[in-house]
């Protein structure tokens, strides 16, 4: 395997150093970060009851590594570098440094194009043409607060390791004017072993069984189209294939007296479900200072799925696990959540320096269906606000969001748990914020705000409120 990644390193190498003369190279770097200051954990006091899913009894949380979109990113630093020859064929790499290593991150790409009309791209990498417009992570500005969604939540991009995967191929084509085409077989996995060690290389050999390979890649297949209506706006369509699969959690937790006695306890199961889906969204974007963007997402029914280890190394209640998986897999039928999703921008055409801009994101429909059982998951709302103006020296964002978690029933309408602290009866989650963002040089900028998310209750639990005051810097050569 060594020696194969040489001789194409070697063979890349040397097909750079040939057409270099005739090609043009874009070297970029950038360095972001996320410091909060501190988060400050509104207790409700040391003589309460314990409650399940509370937070950590810590009343003040000092350093840095929420990441911008609460992803632990800490500080981080980014090389990219591009490579193109009269544009018809390159490549592209992305090199991230963190703390914690370096790796390649979003991008290890070749791409080709074959014809004016054809492109074949092959590696890791996304592809962002179609995806949703309106992204409220964009206005995301503390790790804890109401939950948010990205554009994907309209519209999916094209995303080679969507799962866990390696790499993709994918073919697009324009064959007429205004017309999008696009197919990706996404999560290849082109090695048999996730690292080199010997501790892994000898589990794989003991256990054969679990060597992955693309044998079941036909299921993973993203294919799009999309056209431009002209004066009016983006039609898109697709289907996104994928393995049907069901996650089980059991969920267990006991409540204590002072005296240490147990007041009660509980346990109950929890479900994500992934399945293939069809995706439709339609952006108007040609009204002048206005972009409309709604899409929605109808997940597949299935009933058949196999249960497969997702980390062979990590086996913990095996035993329990299997037994949940038997039980749920018999005779049920799985409904994934229905998603409607919609955002939008508005900015005056006499008054520019204002935006404002909003989403809406809804789940609902989700359930599980058998002979004995049934559970009709709870629907759920996300509503966001943000209207900013730009100011002489840095542009002004206020945000305000809300959601909202339904009831989950079973086939009786009896909320499930009802009568006990596990009652999925749903609730709330309400967040404000304020923050002030200055343009550096290029593409770089700062950003300083302070966010407080409201005490809530959610399904019996309740929550604690939070406040956040982050600083972000994204500097870019």
């Amino acid at each position: 395997m060594r020696e194969n990644i040489k001789k194409i390193f070697t063979v890349v190498l040397i097909f750079l150093t040939m057409g270099i003369l005739h090609a043009e190279v874009t070297i970029g770097a950038s360095v972001d970060m996320e410091i909060i200051p501190f988060q400050l954990i509104f207790n409700q006091g040391a003589n309460e009851k314990r409650l399940f899913g509370a937070p950590e009894q810590e009343e003040l949380i000092f350093g840095a590594g929420a990441g911008r979109y609460g992803s632990g990113q800490s500080i981080r630093s980014r090389l990219d570098a591009r490579y193109s020859h009269e544009d018809i064929f390159g490549l592209r790499t992305r090199i991230q440094a963190r703390p914690d290593g370096v790796a390649i991150e979003d991008y290890l790409q070749a791409w080709w194009n074959i014809t004016p009309w054809l492109r074949m791209d092959a590696g890791r990498f996304f592809d962002d043409r179609l995806r949703g417009k309106v992204n409220d992570l964009d206005e995301r500005m503390n790790a804890n607060t109401v939950r948010m969604y990205d554009g994907d939540a309209i519209f999916s991009r094209f995303r080679t390791h969507r799962h866990g995967g390696q790499a993709g191929l994918m073919i697009s084509s324009t064959p007429i004017d205004n017309l999008f085409i696009g197919a990706l077989l996404y999560d290849l996995k082109p090695f048999t072993a996730s690292s080199s060690s010997v501790t892994d290389s000898a589990m794989y050999d003991a256990h054969p069984d679990y060597v992955t390979d693309n044998a079941d890649a036909w299921q993973r297949i993203q294919a799009a189209a999309a056209y431009t209506i002209p004066n009016l706006g983006l039609v898109r369509m697709q289907y996104l294939g994928v393995k049907p699969m069901v996650e089980i959690k059991r969920v267990s937790d006991e409540v204590l007296s002072d005296s240490n006695q147990i007041l009660y306890s509980y346990m109950f199961d929890t479900f994500v479900i992934t399945a293939p889906r069809i995706e439709a969204a339609f952006a108007l974007t040609e009204i002048p200072g206005l972009l409309i963007d709604i899409g929605g997402k109808y997940p597949l029914p299935f009933k058949d799925w196999n249960r497969s280890p997702s980390n062979i190394f990590e086996k913990e209640d095996e035993d329990l696990l299997d037994a949940v998986y038997k039980n749920y897999k018999s005779g049920i039928v799985w409904q994934a959540p229905i998603q409607a999703s919609i955002g939008f921008k508005f900015s005056p055409v006499s008054f520019e320096i204002l935006e404002i801009a909003g989403r809406v994101d809804g789940r609902f429909g989700g359930s599980m269906k058998g002979h004995i059982d049934e559970m009709f998951f709870a629907p759920e709302i996300n509503a966001h606000l943000w209207p900013s103006i730009d100011l002489s020296f840095a542009r002004l964002i206020l945000n305000f969001g809300f959601e909202y978690i339904g009831a989950a029933y079973n086939k009786n309408g009896d909320i499930i748990g009802m009568g006990t602290t596990a009652a999925l009866d749903g609730g709330y989650r309400l967040g404000t914020g304020i923050s002030l963002q200055r343009n550096l040089l290029g593409n770089s900028f700062v950003k300083i705000g302070i966010a407080y998310k409201f005490e809530g209750t959610v399904n019996n639990v309740k929550e604690k409120a939070v406040l956040t005051i982050p600083l972000y810097l994204e500097y870019s050569l």
